[in-house]
C-alpha cells in the first residue's frame, strides 16, 4: 500500500482552504466594484434635461409623463423599451417611440405622430384609424379623413390595434396594404371614400370626381401608379367618371 506522510497530508489541507478563501475573496471584491459601479451610475448620472422631437399633437411633459420618465431619474436605469410602450399605448396619436441617451445628463425621445387617418365608420360611430391599423379615436368631426365602409371592428379602444372578425380579416389586410401605398405616395389625402362592400373589387373615390375600381388582389403600388398618371397628366380638370383599374389596361369611363 501507498502511504502518505502526514505532513504531505497536511500541506494538501492547507492548499484547499487557501484556495476556498481566494475565491470566497474574488466573489466578494466582484459584489464590492459591482456596488461601487452601481453608486456611482445613481450619484453621476441622472437626467437633467429631457429633449422630445417629433411631436405637434402632444407636449413635450405629456410623453415624458406618459413613459413615466421624469428629471432626476437614473439615465442608465431607465426602462427604455418600456418607456416607449407606455408612450404608444397611452397616446393614440403616437405611432412609434425612439429613446436614446445623450451623455452626461440628456434623455433624447424621438416620436413619430399618425399623420395620415382614415375614419372607420359603423353603427353611427365613427373611428380615426392609422394607416398602421391603430385605433386613435372615437370622433364626430371627421371630414378631412378618408371614409372607410366594409369593416367592422370588433370592441374597438383607443390605442389599440384594429380587431375585426375570422371573416373580415383578409379584407383588413388588404386595407392597410392599400392604405401604405396611398399614403407613401402621398396620395391619401386625395381619396375621399373607400368602400370594401363588394367582394368582387375595392371602389375608391379619388379627387371628388372619380370611382376607382381595383381588384382585391392587384398591385396597388403599380395601379396607384397608373392611376395618378392617368389623373395628372390625361384627363382634364373638368373630366369626371369612372377608372377601371381591374384590367391589364386603364380604363376611363366619363359619367
Amino acid at each position: 500500500k501507498l502511504r502518505i506522510p502526514m505532513a504531505g497530508r497536511n500541506r494538501r489541507r492547507r492548499r484547499k482552504r487557501k484556495g476556498s478563501f481566494s475565491f470566497l475573496y474574488k466573489l466578494l471584491m466582484f459584489f464590492v466594484i459591482c456596488g461601487a459601479i452601481v453608486a456611482a451610475l445613481a450619484v453621476f448620472f441622472k437626467v437633467d434635461t429631457i429633449e422630445v422631437t417629433g411631436n405637434s399633437r402632444y407636449t413635450d411633459s405629456e410623453i415624458a409623463e406618459s413613459g413615466n420618465i421624469h428629471v432626476g431619474d437614473n439615465l442608465f436605469l431607465i426602462n427604455k423599451f418600456g418607456a416607449a410602450e407606455e408612450i404608444t399605448r397611452k397616446l393614440p396619436y403616437i405611432s412609434s417611440v425612439r429613446i436614446s441617451r445623450k451623455l452626461p445628463d440628456t434623455l433624447c425621445i424621438q416620436v413619430e405622430e399618425n399623420g395620415a387617418l382614415c375614419a372607420l365608420e359603423q353603427g353611427g360611430e365613427t373611428w380615426l384609424l392609422s394607416s398602421s391599423g391603430k385605433l386613435v379615436e372615437k370622433t364626430n368631426t371627421a371630414a378631412e379623413a378618408t371614409r372607410v365602409t366594409g369593416l367592422t371592428a370588433l370592441e374597438p379602444e383607443a390605442g389599440k390595434a384594429l380587431q375585426v372578425d375570422a371573416e373580415q380579416q383578409s379584407a383588413k389586410e388588404t386595407l392597410l396594404t392599400l392604405l401604405a401605398a396611398l399614403n407613401s405616395r402621398e396620395a391619401l389625402s386625395r381619396c375621399q371614400e373607400i368602400h370594401l362592400e363588394d367582394g368582387s373589387y375595392i371602389t375608391l373615390r379619388f379627387d371628388g370626381r372619380f370611382d376607382v375600381l381595383l381588384s382585391w388582389n392587384a398591385d396597388f403600388g403599380y395601379k396607384l401608379d397608373c392611376l395618378l398618371a392617368v389623373v395628372d397628366t390625361k384627363l382634364e380638370e373638368n373630366e369626371k367618371g369612372t377608372i377601371d383599374l381591374t384590367r391589364k389596361e386603364v380604363r376611363f369611363v366619363p359619367g
